[in-house]
């Protein structure tokens, strides 16, 4: 078979088998991860982007290069993840570029679109580092370059630079001293590379098919230390008419490293590890509307990667008010929740802190809007957990009060190798927190996977939150209570005790009236709620008040023990209505 040029259909179509590759090799790339930082998710991320750019124009293919390769640019920055990602994220920008005038190419047309590809994905980077990826773009890309002009079928030259490429990320290490500390290859490298073999089986073949990776291919590595500066990496699209990217590389440089700017004067892919993110979305939105923003953890994915931990991970959303170290201790991971004071957008507890968002609702006059998780941040929270465990499991805000389940639902179902359990808790805050802690032990006492959902189900059953709002206001401000029955609790001196219905709709559980001793009679209401002579855990999270939450805590700790007491921080998920000075405490009835 002799292929004499490439049209937009057929772009599509090696790109699409180049992806299949790489998502069967997904796995082995994450374990040989170790540049910039041994956080084994450069297969994950590279997965990621490739099936964000086929999902994006999957249903838009033109027979136009031009016009097609311009859709695989921009869906490749909206959907680039990592480093890897960003940088093949660019590579497409370039090589777009150099596509811009033709509706087909030959093998020398593309051969010189390839150079502007590998052009612009150096410029990308403030310190392009040899050995990488980047190496094995342009060894591939001369090599396009000195054959264009000898062969005009793309199967010959392919070939010829498929083996050029293979040679290049086989000899990474002896460029990069951590590669061969590690006795790796390049991982992003190595993603181009399984790319480019995807898309030579298809031209061979003609034809997608599944190649199954043998499992012998289990990397011998030798440990790296997490020895990065930096805690997330950070991104963000950036999108304006004019984008001063220069500018923006120099303002954002000295939040941290590994950063990389892709995309155009229009669009901008920002990629950075820092310990600041925060500060570069700030310094983002400064230049232009920001989108697809996050900040991963990459300790915690170093952690997963590296550590001994269980087959079944944990995964909870932001609104699980449980202290950072709980989280650390029982491994259970964060899909985080989204707000806006305005138009200023936040990641909870990633870009706001407990402490920030509490004086922002105290003293910012616009009341803040909480959202869930989109079903892209669960898809790839379960993606990477994929490569790391044998099974999740997701708890969640009660399905009648937030979106949170049904995006999780959805995500979970995008990955039908990695089964994920999706649970309701019916609980929120704390309440959630201390169903998770019972999820974890199960896990950790290696109970089967039917005996963790049945002791998940039954901490379900037997865990209730009981929320003391001191003040209305706040479900006022935010649309859940009118001012008229404000008005009317103010006068009666009536504070509500809200709970978790049996439906999962919130319900009032009872009222106190009066302001004398309001907090002692909570404790009061919420003990006789509690079965006599029964084993119970509890959950303590406030609003802004701490030391009378401390309070709360002595008096438990006395009652069952330090270590069934679990104390927190009421989040912006239930905080943004339940305001300040609000305490909730979670009641969990142990099994006997």
């Amino acid at each position: 078979m002799s292929i004499k040029y490439l049209d937009g259909i057929r772009l599509y179509r090696v790109l699409s088998a180049g992806l299949q590759r790489v998502l069967e090799r997904e796995d082995y790339l994450n374990k040989i991860n170790v540049f910039p930082v041994p956080d084994a998710d450069t297969g994950t991320n590279m997965a990621y982007t490739l099936s964000e750019i086929k999902n994006d124009i999957q249903q838009n293919v033109h027979s136009n290069i031009a016009d097609m390769s311009d859709l695989i640019a921009d869906s490749a920055l909206d959907g680039a993840r990592g480093n890897a990602g960003s940088i093949l994220a660019q590579f497409l920008v370039g090589l777009s570029e150099g596509l811009s005038n033709y509706a087909k190419v030959t093998t020398q047309q593309f051969a010189d679109a390839v150079k502007i590809g590998k052009q612009y994905a150096y410029q990308a980077l403030l310190n392009p580092v040899e050995g990488t990826i980047l190496t094995v773009i342009s060894d591939w890309s001369d090599t396009l370059q000195r054959l264009s002009n000898k062969y005009s079928d793309f199967v010959e030259i392919l070939e010829h630079a498929l083996k050029t490429a293979e040679k290049s990320v086989k000899d990474t290490p002896k460029k990069l001293k951590v590669l061969a500390k590690a006795g790796v290859v390049d991982a992003g490298g190595q993603g181009f590379v399984d790319l480019l073999n995807g898309i030579q089986e298809f031209i061979r073949e003609g034809k997608i098919r599944k190649i199954k990776i043998p499992r012998i291919l289990k990397p011998k590595i030798k440990e790296i230390e997490f020895n990065e500066k930096y805690r997330y990496c950070t991104e963000c699209v950036i999108s304006e008419e004019n984008i001063n990217r220069i500018k923006l590389k120099d303002q954002l440089m000295a939040l941290g490293d590994s950063l990389i700017i892709a995309g155009s004067k229009h669009k901008a892919k920002v990629h950075i590890h820092t310990d600041k993110p925060k500060t570069v979305f700030e310094i983002c939105r400064s230049f232009g509307k920001v989108f697809k923003d996050k900040a991963d953890d990459m300790l915690q994915q170093q952690k997963d990667a590296h550590r001994q931990h269980k087959r079944t991970a944990i995964v909870v959303d932001s609104t699980a008010d449980l202290p950072e170290s709980i989280l650390e201790e029982k491994n259970i991971h964060v899909v985080p929740v989204r707000l806006n004071f305005g138009d200023k957008h936040y990641i909870d507890k990633v870009t706001l802190s407990s402490e920030e968002f509490w004086n922002e609702l105290q003293n910012n006059p616009v009341h803040p809007k909480t959202s869930q998780p989109t079903p892209g941040d669960f898809r790839r929270q379960y993606q990477f957990l994929a490569t790391h465990y044998e099974s999740a499991i997701s708890i969640h805000l009660p399905a009648k009060t937030s979106g949170t389940m049904q995006y999780a639902i959805t995500a979970s179902k995008a990955l039908t190798n990695f089964p994920t359990t999706v649970i309701d808790s019916n609980n929120v805050s704390i309440g959630t927190g201390l169903i998770a802690i019972r999820a974890a032990e199960a896990i950790e006492a290696n109970k089967s996977s039917d005996e963790i959902i049945n002791d998940i189900n039954n901490a379900i059953k037997n865990t209730k939150i009981y929320i003391l709002l001191n003040t209305l206001e706040y479900a006022v401000r935010g649309g859940r209570v009118s001012k008229s029955k404000k008005r009317i609790a103010d006068l009666l001196h009536v504070s509500p005790i809200l709970s978790i219905g049996t439906d999962g709709t919130i319900i009032t559980d009872g009222e106190i009236f009066g302001r004398k001793n309001l907090y002692d009679r909570f404790i009061k209401y919420v003990e006789k709620k509690i079965p006599p002579n029964s084993q119970y855990r509890i959950g303590i999270a406030h609003g802004n008040c701490e030391q009378r939450a401390r309070n709360f805590e002595k008096h438990f700790i006395n009652k069952v023990g330090k270590e069934n007491v679990f104390f927190s921080q009421i989040g912006p998920g239930l905080g943004t209505h339940a305001g300040t000075n609000a305490m909730g405490i979670a009641v969990q009835i142990q099994d006997n």
